[in-house]
């Protein structure tokens, strides 16, 4: 294929074991290496969910449920006249010259409909190629592709459209911006959209769609809909096209799926899936290259690589089958936007009729609709070939006829005019406008093709300023915009100040049609005409899938005005929104930390009375985006918000301390100056008078406070801005907080052990907000610690388990492994932190997360059996070799769930410790029994605390071959000494621990 397309299957593959790991097993194992995409249908149309498999279930049901009908109808299709289906071809260039790069020539596109039309009536010439096998099955589809012959105006035109994109790339993700530049009705035109396309697809098509029960939920969007080819894909002859694709078999392929075709494998479930079509053999996978007849896989039957719906290079391609045909012609006569396109005007050139008046737009409403009151007009334009003098047109709103009227006109040929209504007064929300021709020079009208247009207008609700929006109802006035009619914005859960927060969420996760789907939440009308200074405020929290770049706009609409004629304020995508590391699962913040406060100045909109914002979701097929805490402020305002304590943490070892904090402007005047008023354990106040500051709107700057000499033990920091700009701050509320620093100078060193079991007073146990903190209880592991989630009230309450400073200095590499138990409830999921410091604990950075869940309990857990635990989580501490002042901290967020047990943490000064389960304090093996196989002796010990251990290897006539001391031994395995050394035959390994002596035999070979 040329272009990278195994990066995104294995992407597909990550994001699908979260719904179904058996089905993910199915697909990883089928999928071939060596084969390559051509093409991203399935992508753009199915995100795979767990209501997927149903859906598609559905759709073949009813699609098989009007095959079977279609084929025992007594119509005999032979007789009847071809389909006929007008495509218009969209060349988005760059503004080369006609023929030059990607402004195709027109003898390359008509090269294209030639290959279009042969390829499905089975008339292209290697159609002699198609294997004998095969050959009874070949299907021919009665179809005409015909370059479109008149325009949506009426207007005669060539088909082609070309139009320069502004730019020399296109991806998915810009579908719509794509697709935008140049559009006809997807009911009366094939759009088929020719440019650069630049990520690891060369085409991807819109499935078709249906109002009727149980078809397959592809996108209701029109305005989409149609196929998308990268330009080097397209045509076929000396074009300079790419070597696999230089038959024009890749819109072949994506024309199958426009009218209904999956690929021949299926659905990424290999053998057990097909594609619905019985008279293509089932196979595992998609075919790169041009392979040889026969090729057989591992579903038993010779492939069927010669498809068009498979992915062999387009030498390679000859046919669709019989059931292939059948499915599309079901679909063509089933299917509301592939059925209309048989009727459509397109295919007519323009011959002007006698009385043809028609609508050609609608001119009010339309997107920029900002008031309750509504005075729709339309522009009529004479089609015909007399002049028109009279026409009685119809309008009706929301289902109702609302005015029926004649209009006296002089209107000749070609000529437009506008006609109006008198205005309606309607309430806020979405309204139907619909505007029918009933009669044109007191007769019937010339042509009916024309003669309806409808629109779907908006009437926004106006809000007040200044105005909060925090989503604890569904808010009233707030307007979604869904064009393709599938997942979009919603007011869910999710967890910020506490567990049952309330926020607005758009599941990117789970999103079917999705790179490039736009969704958009749109504000009430507010008036900014007067206001002395205007500022908004929201939360956002999103984490990436991988590499995943979902990108988040806030655009300022004036006086009602579209998407595209807005003013963007806020964009962010991918690395620059994120607010949570990447994750491979379904993204639910867990709390206030996972959330960023994002400032806009719309000081540039005062003075206008009709504002609107809009929050602009763009799908990248990744992960979920929340909204929270919406506001807009119109009053100048000093805000100084007190974020957080930068330093120290929570635990340290450092007794004199400058700490800082963090202080973010939230106001619309720039904060000079701060009055900071700290104490320490309750005692007196200290001020800090911090002059010569300029800290704009929505900016952060760290403060860093005097020395303060904290006592061991428990410490309470209390910091509260007392004043910003010389005066009281406007918002109180965010200017104070409480801190808690342990000082603990423990010190130990690795290899270590911490299992609870005794006294573990050198780790720090610290609940900063005052809740539950980790403690003790009985388990099958004697004494483990836990958190008791399932009896916490706190919300978003946060326990820390913090060890003494560790001395890493004397590795090179460093690991941890540990054991966790959980199960998980219906209410929420507790979330562990794993926490490094390389100073102590002045500052920590997170590393991992994990919290496996394969218990479920709606009772408090409690572990039982070795079963209940996950053992020996790995935790990789290479970076902290070398380091002296290390500390590793468990921090636990209580989110509604239950109860979380750790034990048996170990640290090792290897990177991946090579761990066997034994129950003795040391074990020889390496030498297999049963085969008398010998692979490397080791050593693998499991004392209860750190030795040095002397060593002996002595032969049986009492030769010593071998002695020395290992030290600091606890937990690690060894090469067995020297035994690579050793001759054959039998020995005594003698190891002095203690004050205790061991002797064990071994036999080298």
């Amino acid at each position: 294929m040329g272009q990278g397309y195994i990066r995104l299957f294995m992407g597909l593959i990550l994001k699908y074991v979260f719904f179904s790991a058996i089905v993910l097993l199915l697909q990883f194992l089928s999928f071939r290496l060596n084969a390559q995409d051509r093409c991203g249908a399935d992508d753009y149309n199915h995100l795979i969910n767990p209501d997927y498999q149903e859906k598609k279930l559905q759709f073949e049901k009813w699609l098989g449920e009007k095959i079977i009908r279609r084929q025992s109808s007594r119509t005999a299709r032979a007789q009847a006249p071809p389909y006929k289906i007008p495509v218009v071809v969209h060349i988005i260039h760059n503004g080369e010259a006609i023929g030059v790069g990607t402004n195709l020539s027109d003898a390359q596109v008509l090269s294209q409909i030639k290959v279009l039309n042969e390829d499905f009536n089975r008339q292209n010439a290697d159609a002699i190629n198609t294997p004998a096998v095969f050959s009874s099955v070949a299907g021919s589809l009665d179809i005409e592709f015909i370059l479109a012959r008149r325009d949506p105006d009426g207007l005669a035109t060539t088909g082609i459209v070309r139009v320069n994109g502004g730019r020399n790339s296109w991806k998915m993700i810009d579908n719509y911006t794509l697709k935008s530049k140049s559009y006809w009705p997807a009911e009366q035109y094939l759009n088929i959209w020719v440019c650069n396309l630049t990520d690891t697809f060369v085409g991807y098509a819109q499935f078709p769609e249906s109002n009727l029960e149980g078809l397959e939920q592809s996108s209701t969007n029109r305005l989409t809909d149609g196929v998308v080819v990268w330009y080097r894909a397209f045509g076929s002859g000396n074009f300079g096209l790419d070597p696999s694709f230089n038959k024009g078999r890749t819109l072949t392929h994506e024309t199958g799926h426009f009218l209904g075709l999956w690929h021949i494998w299926g659905t990424y479930i290999n053998c057990t899936d097909s594609d619905y079509v019985s008279d293509t053999p089932n196979q595992e996978g998609s075919t790169a290259g041009c392979p040889t007849h026969p090729l057989t896989d591992n579903c038993g039957q010779v492939i069927m690589f010669q498809n068009y719906l498979d992915y062999s290079d387009d030498a390679c391609m000859n046919l669709f089958t019989q059931g292939q045909t059948t499915r599309m012609m079901t679909v063509i006569e089933n299917s509301p936007r592939r059925n209309s396109l048989l009727t459509s005007p397109g295919l007519i050139a323009p011959d002007p009729l006698p009385n043809d008046l028609g609508i050609r737009r609608i001119i009010s409403p339309d997107g920029s609709v900002c008031s309750n009151t509504v005075i729709p007009v339309i522009e009529i334009r004479n089609y015909g070939s007399n002049v028109i003098t009279t026409s009685r047109i119809r309008l009706t709103v929301d289902g109702t006829v609302r005015e029926t009227l004649d209009f006296v006109l002089t209107l000749n040929p070609q000529g437009t005019t506008q006609v109006s209504y008198a205005g309606l007064t309607l309430g806020a929300g979405q309204h139907e406008f619909t505007f029918r021709i009933l009669s044109t020079n007191g007769g019937i009208d010339g042509g009916n093709y024309n003669d309806l247009q409808m629109v779907s207008a908006v009437i926004p609700a106006l809000i007040n300023t200044p105005f909060a929006e925090n989503f604890t109802a569904e808010p009233v006035g707030w307007i979604t915009q869904n064009p393709d009619g599938q997942i979009t914005w919603q007011v869910v859960t999710a967890p910020r100040d506490g567990p049952n927060n309330k926020a607005l969420k758009l599941n990117f996760f789970a999103y079917e049609d999705k790179i490039g789907e736009v969704d958009t939440y749109l504000s009430p009308v507010f008036d900014l005409s007067a206001a002395p200074a205007a500022t908004l405020i929201f939360d956002v929290a999103h984490a990436r899938f991988q590499s995943s770049n979902d990108r988040l706009r806030v655009i300022a609409l004036k006086s009602c005005q579209d998407l595209l004629s807005g003013t963007v304020l806020y964009d962010k995508a991918g690395e620059s929104l994120k607010t949570a590391p990447p994750v491979t699962s379904e993204f639910t913040p867990t709390g206030r930390d996972q959330w960023r406060k994002e400032l806009i100045d719309l000081s540039a909109f005062i003075g206008n009375d009709k504002v609107q914002l809009a929050f602009v979701g763009i799908n990248d097929w990744g992960n979920n985006i929340y909204i929270d805490n919406i506001a807009l402020f119109t009053e100048e305002t000093v805000d100084a918000s007190l974020i957080s304590l930068r330093r120290p943490s929570v635990v340290t070892c450092e007794e004199t301390i400058a700490p800082s904090v963090l202080i973010q402007n939230l106001g619309s005047i720039p904060v000079t100056s701060i009055d900071l008023e700290y104490s320490v354990n309750n005692g007196s106040n200290q001020t800090l008078a911090i002059d010569g500051l300029i800290i704009l709107f929505g900016e952060e700057k760290e403060i860093e406070l005097p020395s303060i000499s904290f006592s061991e033990g428990t410490n309470i920091l209390k910091v509260n801005i007392k004043n910003a700009n010389g005066s009281p701050d406007f918002n109180p509320e965010n200017n104070e907080n409480v801190y808690t620093i342990v000082i603990n100078k423990s010190e130990d060193r690795i290899p270590l052990r911490q299992n609870f079991d005794g006294d573990f007073s050198d780790w720090t146990i610290v609940n900063p907000r005052g809740g539950m903190n980790w403690q003790t209880l009985p388990t099958n592991y004697n004494q483990s610690l836990y958190f008791n989630a399932f009896n916490n009230t706190l919300e978003d309450d946060e326990a820390w388990l913090v060890s003494p400073v560790i001395d890493f200095s004397g590795a090179n590499q460093a690991s941890m492994l540990f054991d966790l138990s959980y199960a998980k409830a219906d209410a929420g999921t507790e979330l562990l932190s794993i926490l490094v410091s390389k100073d102590c604990g002045s500052t920590f950075e997170e590393i991992a997360y994990n919290l496996p869940a394969a218990n479920t309990s709606l009772e408090s857990w409690i572990p039982k059996t070795e079963d209940n635990w996950e053992k020996n989580i790995p935790v990789n501490l290479n970076s902290l070799a070398g380091e002296e002042n290390v500390r590793i901290a468990f921090m636990i967020r209580h989110q509604n769930g239950n109860n979380v047990f750790l034990d048996n943490i170990d640290f090792y000064n290897t990177a991946d410790p090579d761990t066997i389960e034994i129950d003795e304090i040391f074990s020889i093996y390496g030498y297999n029994p049963d085969n008398q196989e010998q692979t490397d002796l080791k050593i693998t010990f499991n004392l209860p605390q750190r030795e040095n251990v002397r060593f002996s290897i002595v032969t049986v006539t009492g030769t010593i071959e071998a002695e020395g001391i290992l030290g600091d031994v606890l937990n690690q395995t060894f090469p067995l000494f020297y035994s690579e050394r050793l001759a054959p035959g039998m020995y005594i390994i003698r190891l002095g621990i203690g004050r205790k002596y061991y002797a064990r035999k071994i036999l080298v070979r």
